[in-house]
C-alpha cells in the first residue's frame, strides 16, 4: 500500500514537469504525429507495453485521456514506463523513507480516491426537464437570466465642459441636427458616426458612460433631449433618446439547457457539501483542533457571545 502511495505521488509530480503533462488534460487534443494510418485498438485489455510481466493496457491509457491517437498513446506508454523505473530507483536510493515524501504520497493516494468518490456523487446528480420547467415557471418574472435585457438607442455628443454642453443643447433646441453636431463637436469615439448608439444594453451604457447618464436616459421618452449630464470620465453628455426595447421573458425552450446546467451545478455542489458536513458531524468525537486553531475558535466564540 505504501509503495502504491509513493507511486501516486511520483505520478503527480511528473505530470507537472513532464513534457507530456498534457495527457492529464482530457480536453486538449494531442498534436497530429506518428505513423500514418495507425489506428489505436479500442479493446481496453489490449496490451501496449509490459515491464517485468506487468501489463500496460489501452484501458489504463484511457484513464489519462479519451482522445487517444497513436502519438498520445506512445507518449503515455513512455510516461508509464518512466514512472515505473523512476519509482524503482527511488526505492533503491531510500527516497521512499523520506518523511515528506511518505506524507505527501499518502495524502496523494487518499486524495485520488476521495476525488473519485466526489466525481461519482456528482455524476449521480440528474436534473430533469420537469425540474427545469418548474424553476422557469417559478422564477421567470424575477430571474434576469431568463429575460432579454432592455435595449436603449440614442445619439449623443461628448464635450469637455458644462458650458460647452449647455451651448450644444441650445443649438439642438434651435433646430440643428444632433448627428451633424456630433461629427463636428463630440469627443466620443462614435463622433464620425454621428454619435449614434443603437440597441445598447443598460449595463453597457453604465460601464461606458455612467450610471447618472443611464438613469437620465431611462427617465426620458423617445425623442427627448437630455443633458448636460456628467459622464463617468468627468466630461459632459447631451443626448437624444431614440427608442427602447423593453425586457421580455425568453421562451422556455431557449433557456431550458441553461437552466438545467445551472441547477445541476448547484445540485452537485450541494451534494458534496452535504456529504462533507455529514462526515464532519459523524466524526466530531474523533478529532479536535489544537494549538492556534483551538485558540482562534475560542476567540470567535467570545466575539459571538459579546454581540
Amino acid at each position: 500500500m505504501k509503495k502504491f502511495a509513493l507511486l501516486i505521488f511520483l505520478v503527480s509530480v511528473m505530470l507537472i514537469n513532464s513534457e507530456i503533462a498534457f495527457c492529464a488534460e482530457a480536453n486538449i487534443p494531442a498534436p497530429p504525429a506518428g505513423p500514418e494510418n495507425t489506428a489505436v485498438p479500442q479493446d481496453p485489455n489490449y496490451v501496449v507495453m509490459t515491464l517485468d510481466g506487468n501489463d500496460f493496457t489501452i484501458g489504463q491509457a484511457k484513464f489519462f485521456t479519451t482522445q487517444l491517437d497513436y502519438e498520445t498513446l506512445k507518449n503515455i506508454a513512455d510516461y508509464w514506463l518512466n514512472t515505473q523505473l523512476l519509482y524503482e530507483e527511488a526505492v533503491k536510493r531510500g527516497v521512499d523513507k523520506d518523511a515528506k515524501t511518505k506524507f505527501l504520497a499518502d495524502i496523494g493516494y487518499k486524495k485520488a480516491i476521495a476525488s473519485a468518490m466526489i466525481e461519482k456523487i456528482q455524476n449521480d446528480v440528474k436534473v430533469s426537464d420537469e425540474d427545469a420547467k418548474k424553476y422557469y415557471d417559478d422564477n421567470k418574472e424575477t430571474d434576469s437570466r431568463l429575460r432579454e435585457p432592455n435595449y436603449l438607442s440614442f445619439s449623443h455628443i461628448t464635450v469637455e465642459t458644462l458650458d460647452q454642453a449647455q451651448d450644444v443643447r441650445k443649438r439642438i433646441e434651435k433646430g440643428e441636427e444632433i448627428n451633424d453636431l456630433a461629427k463636428e463637436l463630440s469627443l466620443a469615439k462614435d463622433a464620425q458616426k454621428g454619435g449614434r448608439a443603437g440597441k445598447f444594453r443598460e449595463d453597457t451604457i453604465r460601464s461606458r458612460i455612467g450610471q447618472e447618464f443611464l438613469d437620465t436616459l431611462l427617465n426620458a421618452s423617445e425623442g427627448d433631449i437630455i443633458g448636460p449630464v456628467k459622464n463617468k470620465d468627468g466630461k459632459y453628455e447631451v443626448a437624444r433618446h431614440e427608442g427602447k426595447r423593453a425586457s421580455r421573458i425568453l421562451e422556455f425552450d431557449k433557456v431550458k439547457d441553461q437552466i438545467k446546467s445551472t441547477l445541476e451545478s448547484k445540485a452537485k455542489k450541494d451534494a458534496v457539501e452535504n456529504l462533507i458536513n455529514s462526515l464532519h458531524n459523524n466524526a466530531k468525537n474523533r478529532y479536535k483542533k489544537e494549538g492556534i486553531l483551538k485558540e482562534e475558535i475560542a476567540k470567535e466564540k467570545i466575539k459571538k457571545s459579546e454581540k
